[in-house]
């Protein structure tokens, strides 16, 4: 039997069981996001929200990534018609997902970085996908502070790793950690895309100063709460987006979607 149905034939559960069966890990939930089509579909854009009773339409040769409230990363491939459910997933759930209270406040903040990216590079003739890279760069690890301009930092355990653009020459630049006096002096080797601090960010500090030839940046440190579910996509890039590391949140973007292909 096609999965492909004319969405008068799937409204009901009923009628909709093959396609329901055959997709029934990518779109049985509440609410989904769209993280990636994969070639770029106008009718699947990236922030484009899905709610219960909705049909997602994939065409032949198109891959489209999803993000659920109860934090699972879904692809699903065309052809074929999908309607989203309000049953429970019955594999692939996380322990520590969100409820379904937080999960949609998640999916929205989500949503509208995905489309405000996209409405970016789109006026400045860029990429359509958020999965397009060009050349490597530390920018591409979600764990990476960039150097590149004052915004806050993402970090998780303390641990800090920054990053710049592409690969560089070495460079020699500065740090200075809350209060305390700068660190001078310190070489980023050439060809090297980041730079791991080796010791960790104490928990009271709440900026970093990073200077070099060319620039001075200040990163307000935002730290991963412990009673967080690291594993759990919506978590942290709910938790990204609301900290303000929106370029960290893309890049996870990137890597959740790369993972399934």
């Amino acid at each position: 039997m096609s999965l492909m149905r004319p969405i008068s034939q799937i409204a009901s559960l009923t009628l909709a069981a093959a396609v329901l069966v055959t997709a029934q890990r990518a779109v049985a939930g509440s609410q989904y996001v769209v993280l990636s089509a994969q070639p770029v579909v106008d009718e699947l854009p990236p922030g484009k929200l899905f709610m219960p009773s909705d049909v997602i339409n994939v065409p032949a040769g198109t891959v489209v990534t999803l993000l659920g409230e109860d934090g699972s990363v879904n692809p699903i491939s065309g052809p074929g018609s999908f309607v989203v459910t309000e049953d429970a997933l019955t594999s692939g759930s996380l322990q520590g997902a969100t409820n379904a209270q937080e999960g949609p406040s998640k999916l929205d903040l989500i949503a509208g970085l995905l489309a405000n990216e996209r409405k970016r590079t789109e006026s400045i003739g860029g990429s359509r996908t958020t999965t397009d890279y060009s050349t490597p760069s530390g920018l591409d690890d979600p764990w990476a502070v960039s150097i590149e301009e004052s915004a806050p930092g993402c970090i998780r355990d303390g641990e800090m790793v920054l990053a710049r653009e592409g690969i560089g020459q070495s460079a020699v630049f500065s740090i200075r950690i809350g209060d305390g006096e700068p660190f001078n002096g310190i070489v980023w080797s050439a060809g090297k895309l980041t730079y791991s601090l080796p010791d960790p960010i104490p928990p009271e500090v709440k900026s970093v100063v990073v200077e070099t030839n060319k620039t001075s940046v200040s990163i307000e440190i935002k730290t991963f709460p412990k009673n967080a579910v690291l594993e759990n996509p919506l978590e942290v890039l709910g938790w990204m987006v609301s900290s303000g590391c929106e370029r960290q949140a893309l890049a996870l973007v990137r890597q959740l979607v790369t993972k399934q292909q």
